[in-house]
C-alpha cells in the first residue's frame, strides 16, 4: 500500500514539472503584466462564560492576532497565476494556488486542515503502551478480581465499588481529530476537441474519538479510539466534444490505509483469564477484550459517459460505470481469553482466526440513460433509467463449532457468513406543459424496485417495488405573485411481507427499509411582491408514511413544516429582512419486551410515539450610512430543538405499566447575534469592526450527565460532554487591495 502511494505522489510531482515548459511560452510583447490581490489581517478577542467543544467543534476562533484571508492575482495575457490563503496558522487553514494558459492547461494544488474537536472534558484511567494497546494499573485488577470467587459473579457490587474509588484520578485525554488534505488538479487541452483531467489527493487524519469497546452486558467501557488513517484518491479522464457529441471516458483510484487495525484493553475486574457460563452478562471472565478496527482496502473505478443530441431541442445522455473493491487484510483469532479453549470441546481452536484472511471484494456496476426532449413548443418530456448493482464477492464463511461472545465465553452457536449482495433500478419520466406564458404544470411517474439475496447461490426472493406519482404546478400570473405546488403519492410493496417471520410468527415486525410503506407528500410556496420594496414569501411542506403491513417496528412517521421570509427595502442604502420557520415530526413505533426467551403474550407489548418540533426565526438589516465610506450590517437568529416521548403498555404484561421520562428527551436552543461596520478608508483600505456572540444550550436526559465513573452500573465511560456555551468575540480587521 506505502508503494502505490509512493508511485502517486510520484506522478503528481511529474504533472507538474510538465506544466512549467507551458508556463514558459511567450505572450504578446504588449501584453501588460496585471497584479491584484488583496491582504486582511487584524486583532480578535473572545470572551468565554461556558466552555465547549461545540463552539469549535469544526472551526477554529482565534485570540489574539490573525490572518483571514490573503490573495495573489498574476496575469499577462492568457497566462495567469494566482494563490489563495485563509485563516493562516489556525487548524481550519485553507491554502490554495493555480496558474496555467487559458484555453491550454491549468494546474491547481490545495491544501486544508478541518478540525473535528468531541470533547474538552474527557479522561480515561487507561494508559496506551502502544497505538490500540490500553492498559489499567495491575494493582487494581487484582484487587477487584480477588473480591469475586473465579467463576461467578458473586460479590460483583464490592468489585465495582473497588474500581470506582480508583476512577477519581482518571487522567485527561484529547478527544478530536484533525484532517489534513493535500490536492493536486490538472486540466489539459492539447488541441480541440479533446482535453485531459487529472487529479490526486491525499488525506490524513490523527487523532482520538470515543470508541465503544463493551465486555459484557455489565461491562460496558469507553476508550479513545487511535485515528490513524491515510486516503490517496487518483482520478483521470478524456474528453472528446464536438458541437452534437461529447464523450468522457475515466479511471479512479482508492487507496485506504489504518495503521491502528486492532483495539485490546483490559478488563478492570480481571487480572488473569477465566470462564463460566454467565461470564457475558458480569463482564468478569477473560483479563482482555480485542476488536478489529477499520481495516485498509483499495478501489478502483472505470467510467464511460456522453451526451448525444440528434435533433435541435433533443439530448440524450447516458453513463456507465464499473468498480472493484478490495480488502484481504488479517482476521483477529475468535478470541483473546486464553480460558475458553479448555472450557468446550468446540473452542480447541478459539486463539486462532477462522480463516487466514477476510477475502472481501466488491464488485459495483451503474447505468444511467437520460432522453430530454421538446415534444412540441409547449412540451417537454424527460424520461430516464438509473440502474445499481452491488455485487458482494466475498468468500462464505461456515463456523459449525460457535464462537466467542465479547471474549469471555464461547457459544455453540453455528454461524455461516454469507454474501448480502442488491441492485436497484428506477424508471421515471415526466412531461412539462407550459398551459400558458406564465403558467406550466408537470406530470411524472416513476417505478423503483429493490432485489436483495443473500449466499451466492440464492435465487432473489428479497424484492420492494414502488410506484410514485407527482405532480406540481408553476405560476407567475402576476409581476407580485408567484405560485408553486406539488403533490407526490408512492406506494412500495416488499415481496416477503406474507412469509418473513421475526422470531414468532405472531410478531409482525418489519425493518422500516424493506417493509410496504404508503407516502404522501405535499409543498406549497406563494410568493408576494406588494410594492417594489416589500418581499414575501410563504411556504409549507408535509409528509405522511404509513407502514400499513408492519404490526410492529416503525409504523408512522409524519412531518409538518411551514414557514415565512419577508423582506423590506427602505431605500437601495437600507434593508430589513426576518424570517421564521416551524418543523413538526411525529413517529409511532411497537415493539414486545422479552427475555432470553422471545414473548408470544401480546401483554408485553409497548408502544413510543416520539414528537421533535424545531422553532427557527431571525431578522438583519444592512444601511449604507455614509455613501461609499460606512456601512452596517445587523443579524440575529435563534432555534429551539424540543423530543418528547410518551411510552405505553398494557396492564399484566412485563413491565406492567411503562415508565414515562418527567421532562422532555432533549431541549436544544442556540441563539447568535453578529454586527459589523465597514469603514472604506480609501479605495484600497478597508477596516471591519466586528462584533459576534453565540449561545448554545443542551438538556438532555442521557447526555448532560455524562461521567468517568458509572462503575457501579457496571461502566467506565469518558466523560466527554459538550456542555451548552456563551461566547463573545470581537474584532478589528484591517482589509488592503491593491
Amino acid at each position: 500500500m506505502k508503494r502505490k502511494i509512493s508511485i502517486i505522489a510520484l506522478t503528481g510531482s511529474m504533472i507538474g514539472l510538465g506544466a512549467l515548459p507551458v508556463l514558459a511560452q511567450d505572450t504578446k510583447a504588449t501584453d501588460p503584466v496585471v497584479v491584484k490581490g488583496s491582504v486582511a489581517a487584524g486583532v480578535q478577542a473572545v470572551g468565554e462564560t461556558a466552555r465547549s467543544s461545540k463552539f469549535t467543534e469544526y472551526r477554529d476562533v482565534p485570540r489574539g492576532i490573525f490572518a483571514p484571508l490573503l490573495t495573489l492575482d498574476l496575469r499577462k495575457g492568457s497566462r495567469f497565476v494566482r494563490i489563495d490563503a485563509e485563516n493562516l496558522g489556525q487548524a481550519d487553514q485553507r491554502l490554495s494556488a493555480e496558474l496555467g494558459d487559458r484555453g491550454t492547461f491549468k494546474l491547481a494544488l490545495g491544501y486544508d486542515q478541518i478540525p473535528h474537536r468531541f470533547s474538552f472534558f474527557g479522561a480515561t484511567p487507561y494508559v496506551q503502551l502502544s497505538p490500540g494497546v490500553f492498559t489499567l494499573n495491575d494493582v487494581i485488577r487484582s484487587a477487584a478480581e480477588a473480591l469475586v470467587p473465579t467463576g461467578t459473579s458473586t460479590n460483583i457490587a464490592a468489585a465495582r465499588d473497588l474500581v470506582s474509588s480508583f476512577l477519581t484520578s482518571a487522567g485527561p485525554i484529547d478527544l478530536g481529530l484533525g484532517r489534513k488534505t493535500a490536492t493536486l488538479d490538472l486540466t489539459y487541452t492539447p488541441s480541440v476537441p479533446f482535453s485531459f483531467d487529472a487529479a490526486a489527493s491525499h488525506e490524513t487524519r490523527s487523532g482520538n474519538r470515543p470508541f465503544g469497546a463493551s465486555l459484557g452486558f455489565s461491562d460496558a467501557i469507553e476508550l479513545p479510539e487511535p485515528i490513524h488513517y491515510q486516503t490517496t484518491n487518483l482520478n483521470t479522464s478524456l474528453e472528446y466534444h464536438q458541437k452534437r457529441v461529447t464523450l468522457r471516458a475515466g479511471v479512479a483510484a482508492s487507496f485506504f490505509d489504518n495503521d491502528v487495525q486492532t483495539l485490546i484493553w483490559d478488563n478492570p475486574y480481571r487480572l488473569t483469564d477465566s470462564t463460566y457460563p454467565s461470564a457475558y452478562s458480569a463482564g468478569n471472565g477473560t483479563a482482555h477484550g480485542r476488536m478489529a478496527l477499520w481495516p485498509s482496502n483499495d478501489a478502483v473505478r472505470f467510467s464511460l459517459s456522453g451526451t448525444y443530441k440528434p435533433v435541435p431541442g433533443t439530448r440524450l445522455s447516458a453513463a456507465v460505470s464499473y468498480g472493484a473493491f478490495n480488502q484481504n487484510e488479517k482476521l483477529l483469532p475468535f478470541t483473546i481469553n486464553t480460558a475458553i479453549p479448555g472450557s468446550d470441546p468446540n473452542a480447541v481452536n478459539a486463539l486462532t482466526a477462522p480463516r487466514e484472511t477476510a477475502m472481501a471484494k466488491a464488485n459495483i456496476g451503474s447505468l444511467d440513460l437520460t432522453l430530454s426532449s421538446r415534444l412540441m413548443k409547449c412540451v417537454n418530456l424527460t424520461a430516464g433509467l438509473r440502474y445499481y448493482d452491488f455485487a458482494n464477492r466475498i468468500e462464505s464463511l461456515d463456523i459449525p463449532t460457535g464462537y466467542a461472545r465479547v471474549d469471555q465465553v464461547w457459544e455453540d452457536v453455528p454461524i455461516a457468513i454469507e454474501p448480502y449482495s442488491f441492485s436497484r433500478v428506477r424508471l421515471f419520466g415526466d412531461v412539462s406543459i407550459n398551459l400558458r406564458q406564465d403558467t406550466s404544470l408537470k406530470i411524472g411517474y416513476s417505478v423503483y424496485n429493490v432485489r436483495r439475496h443473500q449466499g451466492a447461490a440464492e435465487a432473489e426472493k428479497d424484492r420492494s417495488d414502488e410506484g410514485s406519482f407527482n405532480i406540481s404546478v408553476d405560476s407567475h400570473p402576476a409581476d407580485w405573485l408567484t405560485l408553486r405546488a406539488g403533490y407526490l403519492d408512492s406506494r412500495r410493496r416488499w415481496s416477503l411481507d406474507d412469509t418473513f417471520v421475526a422470531y414468532d410468527p405472531g410478531f409482525n415486525f418489519k425493518r422500516y427499509f424493506e417493509a410496504s410503506r404508503d407516502r404522501q407528500a405535499v409543498n406549497a410556496l406563494v410568493g408576494l411582491s406588494p410594492t417594489d420594496k416589500l418581499d414575501i414569501e410563504l411556504t409549507y411542506a408535509l409528509g405522511r408514511d404509513d407502514y400499513p403491513k408492519s404490526a410492529y417496528g416503525l409504523i408512522r412517521d409524519d412531518f409538518d413544516m411551514y414557514g415565512i421570509d419577508v423582506g423590506y427595502a427602505f431605500s437601495k442604502k437600507q434593508m430589513l429582512y426576518g424570517f421564521y420557520t416551524r418543523e413538526l415530526y411525529d413517529s409511532d413505533q411497537a415493539d414486545r419486551q422479552s427475555g432470553a426467551t422471545f414473548s408470544t403474550n401480546p401483554q408485553d407489548d409497548w408502544t413510543a410515539n416520539l414528537k421533535d418540533t424545531v422553532d427557527t426565526f431571525g431578522a438583519g438589516q444592512a444601511i449604507e450610512i455614509i455613501a461609499g465610506k460606512l456601512d452596517f450590517d445587523l443579524s440575529a437568529s435563534y432555534s429551539k430543538a424540543h423530543g418528547t416521548s410518551f411510552l405505553d403498555s398494557p396492564p399484566g404484561g412485563a413491565p406492567d405499566l411503562a415508565v414515562n421520562f418527567d421532562s422532555p428527551l432533549d431541549t436544544t436552543t442556540w441563539w447568535t447575534i453578529q454586527s459589523s461596520f465597514k469603514w472604506r478608508v480609501t479605495q484600497r483600505l478597508l477596516v471591519i469592526f466586528g462584533y459576534w456572540y453565540e449561545d448554545y444550550g443542551l438538556k438532555d436526559i442521557v447526555r448532560n450527565d455524562i461521567a468517568v465513573d458509572y462503575a457501579s452500573a457496571g461502566a467506565i465511560f469518558l466523560g466527554a460532554l459538550e456542555p451548552g456555551y456563551k461566547y463573545h468575540v470581537g474584532s478589528v480587521r484591517f482589509v488592503y487591495n491593491w
